[in-house]
Formats: C-alpha cells, structure tokens, sequence
C-alpha cells in the first residue's frame, strides 16, 4: 500500500476529545516520518463530511480518513464507493462497529499507524432504499431504539442499554413479510436486521456467520420474545451464540424485500431514518477500498 496524499475528515461532535486541535496533534504525533502528506478538515454539519470525502476523492486524494463514530464513516465511505480512493478509520464514536468488525484498533495512535503498516481489503456494502450501509441495517424495536438515542444529548453504550431496556417494556412488535429468492415469509418478530457484517458495534453480535467480501447480506429475525426470555438469552449476543436461541433465524440474501405493517424508523449504520412500509435492500459487491490491519 502506497500513499502519496491523505485527508482526514474529523467530526469534532463525537468521542470524548471535542477538540481538533488536539486531535490534530495526536495524528500528527503518530505520523511521524509519515512517507506522504496529509491535511485537516472538520465537519460543520451533517452529510459535510460526504461532501468533503468527495471532493477529496476527485481531487487526488490517495485515502481519506474518516476520524469519528460510525456516522462519519459512513458519510466518508459512501463518497467513495467503486473509486480508487482508499478509506481509512480512526474510530472515536460511541459504537465504533465497521472498526470492530474490521479489527481496526480503537487507539487513536494505532489506528493511525495503520496507513502505514496496514493493507486494503476491498469490502461489500448494503444498500436500502437510497441509504448505503456497510455494517447493518434494520427495523423494528433496535431502529426504533437508535431514533430514541440520536434525538438524545448523551452519547456511549450505557445510555443506549438504558433506553433499551425502557423501551423493550412498552414495545409492540409486528409482522414483517420477507420476499427473496421466489420465497415469501411472514414473521412476528422484534427486530429484522439485514447485516453486512457480525455486529451491530460495542461487541454486540448479531450475525456470526456474516463476511463483509462475500456478495451476500445476512437477513437476521428475533422473533418476539418475553423480557424474562430476552435477559436470559442476552449474553448470547456478546458471545457470538445469538444463533443458538430458538427464536432466531436467518437467511443469506443478494436482495430481499422487506413489507412491514406500519410506516416507522429504520437504520442504516446506526443512523435512524423515517419511512414507508415497503423497503428494499440490495448487496454491492466489492464497492470500497478499505485500510485494516495486515
């Protein structure tokens, strides 16, 4: 991997350090005798850094770097889908989830060091209505969850178990109607989450058998279940045995539609979105260059 010219895309809203300057000089103490030139940028407002990461792109730019949660990341490497612009991460945000599955370390230092000493792995991406995903997407009670906490002050994975659990109380889950492959399935379930890769982030697995280079989606249903079912089965979800439960499924898909009951939230890398009742959801195969670990 060689790398003459670098941009780092930095959202100064996430993670605990705010300050760019002083993200600044953390990068840059990182790179020293770095074997090429890097600039700068913070973002300014939502869908900015897909603007910047863009223009970057068409400017020359060897990489990009998207230093933030998985928000920016997916602005940044949505820019640069099927061109020859490398993205690279430095992962600050609350769940972090396309640098967990991707092993990209969660050290602003080493994952730094990465654009020197790692490699590029071209990846999958997801693609729901016109949003584009490279970790999950889904419907039901998590993206109903993920609205809750976005339209909240206070970021991190206990803020978001807290309001899971409130909500898990209350939540009234629907039918979703699966058609893929000639196949049509109706299913009760709390949660339908299409995956490109194992976790949702913070170490939360929901499809183990998912790979990110494999030309196919993960389409994952927990049917609906009790809390006392729920609490008991929970740790499964940390430990990669989330298949193991009874009242899961799933299905490898290139596409798949998906019909609910009622309009509502669904998300895409975390980030919720409003809309109708019929969704549709497609694989993009070998859609971005991205630097991890040799």
């Amino acid at each position: 991997m060689e790398l003459r010219r670098v941009k780092f895309i930095h959202n100064p809203t996430s993670g605990l350090i705010r300050s760019p300057l002083i993200i600044r000089k953390l990068i840059t103490s990182s790179l020293n005798k770095a074997p090429f030139e890097y600039d700068f940028e913070e973002t300014r407002y939502r869908g900015h850094a897909h603007e910047m990461a863009k223009a970057a792109s068409q400017n020359g730019y060897d990489a990009v770097v998207a230093v933030g949660g998985d928000g920016t990341v997916n602005e940044v490497a949505t820019a640069l889908l099927y061109t020859d612009t490398t993205a690279g991460i430095i992962p600050i945000g609350s769940g972090n989830g396309l640098a967990r599955n991707m092993n990209i370390p969660l050290s602003i230092n080493r994952a730094t060091r990465l654009l020197v000493n790692g490699r590029v792995r071209t990846i999958d991406a997801g693609k729901i209505e016109d949003r584009t995903f490279f970790i999950v997407t889904g419907m039901g009670f998590d993206a109903v969850v993920g609205k809750i906490f976005d339209e909240g002050n206070i970021r991190g994975p206990l803020p978001y178990f807290y309001i899971g659990f409130r909500e898990f109380l209350f939540y009234k889950p629907e039918v979703f109607i699966l058609k893929f492959d000639g196949k049509q399935v109706a299913i009760p379930a709390l949660l339908v989450t299409i995956a490109n890769q194992r976790q949702w982030g913070v170490g939360a697995i929901i499809a183990p058998d998912a790979h990110p280079d494999d030309g196919y989606l993960d389409v994952c249903v927990l049917h609906r279940v009790k809390l006392g079912y729920a609490l008991f089965h929970l740790p499964k979800i940390f430990t990669g045995k989330i298949d193991k439960i009874r009242k899961y499924e799933r299905y490898r898909v290139k596409s798949v539609q998906i019909i609910r009951e009622k309009p509502g939230p669904f998300h895409y890398d975390g980030e919720p979105v409003d809309a109708g009742t019929h969704l549709h959801i497609s694989i993009q195969p070998q859609a971005l260059r991205l630097i991890v670990p040799k």
